[in-house]
């Protein structure tokens, strides 16, 4: 089993652009994007949160094959990382799981001001209601650097 090192579960949890995908029955791609997530405090399983309004058969797709592919990209940075997952559920949110979500999307704001772009983009196309929010929780099998440059497609730990 893959597990995150100390410096990624940070980088994950700082406030970075999330992209989550998988594909539904007929192996067609679908894709959304997370406002937050958290990592279990062993680093051995991260959850995610999705939009049920905005993503209703990606969610679908998740609870279907468990199959995921999330990427974690630091807009000031470009800096970016990719976890895959083959069993990926669908959880109950924790408590302290809202506050989570707030407090990433005032950290992607400040992360998209550095580079001067308003905070509001980020938090517009992240929006949704807090009691639509479907928690997604992945043990990932494998990482990948993304970064642009030389170690793009890198596999994490090899």
């Amino acid at each position: 089993m893959f597990e995150l090192d100390k410096n990624h579960a940070a980088f994950i949890e700082s406030g970075v652009s999330i992209i989550a995908a998988s594909r539904d029955p007929q192996n067609r791609p679908l894709q959304g994007r997370s406002p937050g997530c958290r990592v279990a405090p062993n680093r051995k399983a991260i959850t995610m949160f999705l939009s049920r309004q905005k993503y209703p058969l990606l969610i679908d797709a998740i609870r279907r094959s468990g199959v995921l592919a999330v990427s974690f990209s630091e807009p000031s940075s470009n800096r970016s990382l990719q976890l895959k997952s083959r069993a990926a559920e669908l959880v109950d949110l924790c408590e302290g799981d809202t506050e989570s979500v707030v407090t990433h999307l005032d950290l992607f704001a400040a992360d998209l001001e550095r580079i001067g772009h308003l905070g509001m983009l980020g938090r517009t196309a992240l929006a949704c209601g807090l009691g639509e929010l479907v928690a997604v929780r992945f043990a990932p099998h494998e990482g990948f650097t993304q970064t642009p440059g030389p170690v793009a497609g890198n596999r994490i730990g090899a």
